[in-house]
C-alpha cells in the first residue's frame, strides 16, 4: 500500500510558530536519512490523519513530495514516530524516515485472529498474549498484518510464533517459541464458604478433654 504526501520546507519554529501551523490546519515534521540528511517540514494534518486510517497505517509506504527554500524531490519514506498532545491526545508531530525500495528495514506489524475456536464454543476463553510481530523485509513488502485462523483451536492448544503464516519475503524476528494466543479453561467460581467447609471436612476430630 502507496501513499502520496506534499510538505514544504519549515522555516520557523517554536510555539508561536507551531500555533501558526495549527491554524492552517498543519503541523510540523522532519524528514531524516542516508542520502537526504535532516530536512525540517510542515505537513497537512488531515492528509496525514488519512494516511493512519489507511489499510497499511503507520505502516503504509509513503511517497513523500518535497518543496520549498529550494528544494523540490520526492523520496520514499515510513512514518517513525508520531508525538501527540498530553492533553488532547491530538497528533503534534511527525518524524519520516526515508528508504530504499531495495534495502530491508525492521518494523512492527500487527497480530490479528480470525474465527471463533473449538475450544471457545465449549466454554473457553481465548487469550491473546503476542499483538505485534517484529519483522524485516523490503518497504514494499511490509504486511498490513499477520493474521491467523484460530478456529481450530481446542481447549488447551496454543499458537506459538512459529506457527504464523508469514508472507514470502518477511522474516519474523521474534523467538519462535513466543506464545501468540492459547484456549484456557474458564476459571472455576468458588461459593463463599466452600473452601472452609472443605477444609473442615478434612480435619480429623480432635478428642475431648480426659479421653485417652
Amino acid at each position: 500500500m502507496e501513499a502520496s504526501l506534499l510538505a514544504q520546507v519549515r522555516s520557523g519554529r517554536g510555539k508561536g510558530y507551531r500555533h501558526r501551523l495549527a491554524a492552517q490546519g498543519k503541523i510540523p515534521a522532519v524528514v531524516y536519512g542516508r542520502t537526504i540528511g535532516s530536512i525540517p517540514l510542515e505537513v497537512e494534518l488531515r492528509a496525514v490523519k488519512n494516511i493512519l486510517a489507511g489499510e497499511g497505517g503507520r505502516n503504509t509506504l509513503i511517497n513523500l513530495k518535497i518543496t520549498g527554500d529550494g528544494q523540490e524531490r520526492q523520496d520514499k519514506v515510513l512514518i517513525k514516530e508520531l508525538q501527540f498532545d498530553n492533553m488532547r491526545g491530538e497528533l503534534i508531530h511527525v518524524d519520516f524516515q526515508q528508504v530504499s525500495l531495495t534495502d530491508r528495514i525492521t518494523t512492527t506489524v500487527p497480530v490479528e485472529l480470525e474465527g471463533e475456536p473449538v475450544g471457545v464454543k465449549q466454554g473457553g476463553i481465548l487469550q491473546q498474549q503476542l499483538r505485534e510481530l517484529e519483522i524485516s523485509c523490503l518497504p514494499a513488502d511490509i504486511p498490513e498484518a499477520i493474521t491467523m485462523d484460530v478456529s481450530g483451536l481446542e481447549m488447551g492448544d496454543t499458537i506459538y510464533v512459529s506457527d504464523l503464516p508469514v508472507p514470502e519475503g518477511v522474516k519474523v524476528l521474534n523467538d519462535p517459541e513466543e506464545v501468540v494466543a492459547t484456549v484456557v479453561a474458564p476459571a472455576v467460581e468458588r461459593v463463599p464458604g466452600e473452601e472452609e467447609e472443605e477444609a473442615g471436612e478434612g480435619k480429623e476430630a480432635s478428642p475431648e478433654v480426659g479421653e485417652e
